[in-house]
């Protein structure tokens, strides 16, 4: 049955004079409702002024770095893909891996760079783009097919040389419209919250449709008129079935849709979400796996069946639009919560206070959001302990009315030193203590946890032991302040590693503090969800990981690849090492090992499975 999605509440009506039917051809079945993305899909544009003859060296080193970063991004989207694209996932991207090691493609780069001294972006583009039009002009439809993939290839490698992230970051429920989308875009997107997908470009027999269909993400092709026609935040339906768009439908249309959205769940879907049993290693090790969640929208693909809980939830994401967190009504936030403990099921649900402040100016008035170091300033547990009337009680007060719903934790942001965790202890003892003198059911029994991101606190792991029930690592940060690396700032991308050794050492800290105390441990961050990262954690002991949702099947599946002890093997190898791309290479090259194992073994028993006659 194709995929159908539903959607949150729209945006005021259009008329029936706005909606606009645009007609394609539908290369991934399914109907889905949502607001229009502008994706500009294409390779980043590569800057052409002449090197100097003395940079040559260093242009060609940099390209050298660019090749070894695609190969693991292309490594991870192989993993990342979803057990129903797995059998066909190598083919997909062994063109890509076959261009990343093909010397003759490689060499006519670096001599471009050597003889022309063109930047290694230019030279690139230059010698690809060359090939790729020669391909597009081919009758051969096979040979088309490999334009796709060479133009796949060219954006992969020039955002390497950017070293900057591939995918755009786009908002809940989006459906994008592009000229083109390569199956890796759609990998990468689909991680970022994408709904459905159109483009003025591609055929259904593309890649990009085997993935889409895969994913179970409605996708239209050959839908040109969108692009002109279509605007950023504009309602559409993407009906993949019949191959049409309609932009801005009349509420009589969207009805329709939503009928059909709600007879017609999505089995894809519900596929990827399911736990299949308790999540082990090889080796039997209990691995915990919950969910970050950061919009109310997102708690609807965990149900009916959630992972081991919300691992955190974003609280500042329930901003109102104003952006100002004293505009956050408390009966809402109290629904808020409720929404999330029903969707985390028997795990629970970890919410974490406003963290606000830092690059973040919605929680700042005009003299704050002019400091000089602003994610070394007033942000995060720093924010609301200063403004605690406005900011802190009302917060926790809705979490101590919420927490008669279910089971939850509070975690706290930003925590530098004990004196904070101390009185935030304080204020929630005050909050129940009102809360029971005006008669307002409530549960004060609720644990409070503390997000490790400051090295500080890190460094002092076995006294906070004594004041938090669990800690909970954030890598973003944590990794930003070790390595003093801001991780908004682009051109430093390529050193914001959480695998950086100093970064596991200190994590490997927190992990051996808190099983001598008994304080659980978890990493939330993004180096959670990621493939060659898995096993490293687990190595150092991390039994509980957070992920965002589209990561979890792909987390799943390299724990159940993953050898404790042989993690912790690894884990032992990398935290001497000396940076952190030595440490992906012999990540990348541990896992490249296992997953293979997993697959054949797992092969071996389908078949077996299979051709076993009914008992």
């Amino acid at each position: 049955m194709p995929a159908i999605h539903a959607m949150e509440e729209p945006p005021p009506e259009s008329t029936s004079d706005d909606e606009l039917v645009i007609e394609g051809t539908g290369a991934a079945p399914g109907v889905v409702l949502g607001t229009a993305y502008r994706y500009e899909a294409a390779a980043p544009t590569a800057r052409r002024d002449a090197i100097a003859p003395d940079a040559v060296d260093a242009e060609l080193e940099r390209l050298a770095n660019a090749v070894q970063r695609a190969e693991q991004g292309l490594e991870a989207d192989r993993v990342w893909a979803p057990d129903a694209l797995v059998p066909d996932a190598d083919a997909i991207f062994e063109a890509q891996a076959l261009m990343l090691g093909d010397e003759d493609v490689l060499e006519a780069i670096r001599q471009r760079i050597r003889d022309a001294n063109e930047p290694a972006g230019a030279a690139v583009q230059a010698v690809l783009s060359a090939h790729r039009e020669r391909l597009e002009d081919s009758e051969d439809a096979h040979l088309r097919t490999g334009a796709d993939d060479l133009l796949a290839f060219e954006r992969r490698l020039l955002r390497a040389l950017r070293r900057g992230a591939a995918a755009a970051h786009i908002d809940g429920h989006s459906v994008v419209v592009a000229q083109d989308l390569t199956a890796s875009d759609l990998l990468r997107l689909r991680r970022h919250n994408l709904l459905g997908g159109v483009t003025a470009r591609g055929g259904p027999t593309s890649h990009t449709a085997i993935v889409a269909q895969a994913l179970g993400v409605p996708l239209l092709v050959g839908a040109g008129e969108a692009l002109a026609a279509v605007s950023a935040g504009d309602r559409v339906v993407v009906d993949g079935d019949e191959g049409r768009l309609i932009a801005r439908p009349d509420p009589s249309t969207e009805e329709e849709y939503r009928k059909r959205a709600a007879d017609a769940p999505s089995p894809t879907a519900e596929r990827e979400r399911a736990p299949e049993g308790p999540l082990r290693t090889t080796d039997g090790h209990a691995v915990t796996l919950r969910a970050n969640v950061g919009l109310e929208a997102e708690l609807d693909p965990l149900r009916p069946a959630p992972p081991d809980g919300i691992g955190l939830l974003r609280t500042e994401l329930f901003l109102r639009a104003d952006g100002d967190p004293r505009s956050v009504d408390e009966e809402r936030q109290v629904e808020a919560y409720r929404q999330a403990i029903e969707a985390a099921g028997e795990g629970g649900a970890t919410i974490r206070l406003l963290d606000v402040g830092g690059d973040d100016r919605r929680s700042q008035g005009a003299a704050e959001a002019h400091e000089g170091h602003p994610v070394l300033g007033r942000r995060g547990l720093r924010v609301l302990l200063d403004r605690p009337d406005e900011l802190l009680r009302p917060q926790l007060r809705a979490l101590l009315r919420a927490n008669r719903e279910g089971p939850l934790r509070i975690l706290l942001p930003m925590v530098t030193d004990g004196a904070e965790v101390r009185r935030v202890r304080r204020i929630l003892d005050e909050e129940s203590t009102r809360l029971t003198e005006n008669g307002v059911p409530h549960d004060a029994n609720v644990p409070l946890g503390a997000m490790v991101e400051v090295p500080a606190m890190a460094l002092q792991a076995p006294a906070f032991t004594e004041l938090v029930d669990f800690f909970s690592i954030g890598t973003n940060d944590l990794t930003q302040y070790v390595l003093a690396v801001d991780r908004a700032n682009e051109q430093l991308a390529a050193r914001h590693d959480a695998l950086h050794p100093a970064v596991l050492g200190l994590i490997l800290r927190v992990v051996e503090a808190g099983r001598m105390s008994g304080c659980p441990v978890e990493v939330c961050g993004e180096i959670a969800g990621d493939v060659q990262a898995v096993p490293v954690l687990l190595g150092l002991g991390v039994d509980t990981l957070s992920v965002a949702p589209p990561s979890l099947p792909a987390v799943r599946r390299i724990v159940r690849a993953t050898g404790y002890d042989a993690a912790k093997d690894l884990a032992r190898d990398v935290l001497q090492a000396d940076d952190a791309q030595a440490v992906r290479r012999r990540a990348r090259a541990w896992v490249d090992t296992h997953l293979s194992s997993s697959d054949t073994a797992s092969s071996t028993t389908n078949s077996s499975t299979t051709n076993t006659p009914d008992r």
